[in-house]
């Protein structure tokens, strides 16, 4: 067999496959618009309701307190819970340095606003950044807190501790357990 005669084979048979492709994504498209119901099957049973790329903003008294974007949620309303996958959420805090956190699930608590996020929980103001693996904010105090160990760096700082209590209203945060860290002689008090 020849050089041109096995490229042109070769090409009617990329072009088949393209083609059966093709065929085949038209078909199950048609079907799936002819009945979506079948899409159904795919989504958990007590789910009321799944979005796709989620937006967010959570506001008391006309000020705004987090605003939330997410690859998609699951709206389970007999548990009163919003699941979310991959969460970027901003909390306002008072002095304007708002924090910025992303992680890899969470849940929204819709009863009451409160969330829980987790799997490499990663957030960072202007003046510091930090890293834990599962973080609970709780919506009446405007507290988030972590049980699991979790490291914060600065520019001129790095502790790290076993649990944490940030307060967004004042900006001041608690460390417990473990507590260690290295200061440089640049940190300004």
């Amino acid at each position: 067999m020849n050089h041109p005669t096995l490229i042109r084979r070769l090409l009617l048979a990329v072009a088949l496959v393209v083609l059966l492709a093709t065929v085949g994504l038209f078909i199950g498209y048609r079907q799936v618009a002819r009945n979506p119901e079948a899409l159904l099957d795919v989504v958990p049973h007590d789910t009321d309701m799944q979005l796709n790329t989620i937006r967010q903003t959570a506001s008391k008294n006309g000020i705004k307190e987090w605003r939330l974007a997410a690859e998609s949620a699951t709206l389970v309303e007999q548990q009163k819970t919003m699941l979310l996958s991959k969460p970027d959420v901003e909390f306002f805090m008072e002095d304007g340095d708002n924090l910025h956190l992303t992680a890899d699930q969470g849940t929204i608590y819709t009863d009451s606003s409160g969330m829980n996020i987790s799997g490499q929980v990663s957030a960072s103001t202007s003046r510091y950044r930090f890293h834990t693996e599962t973080l609970d904010y709780d919506p009446k105090a405007r507290i988030l807190r972590t049980e699991t160990p979790v490291t914060l760096s600065g520019r001129s700082f790095t502790l790290r501790a076993d649990s944490m209590a940030m307060d967004l209203k004042t900006n001041v945060t608690r460390f417990d357990g473990g507590v260690q860290g290295t200061i440089s002689e640049d940190l300004q008090l």
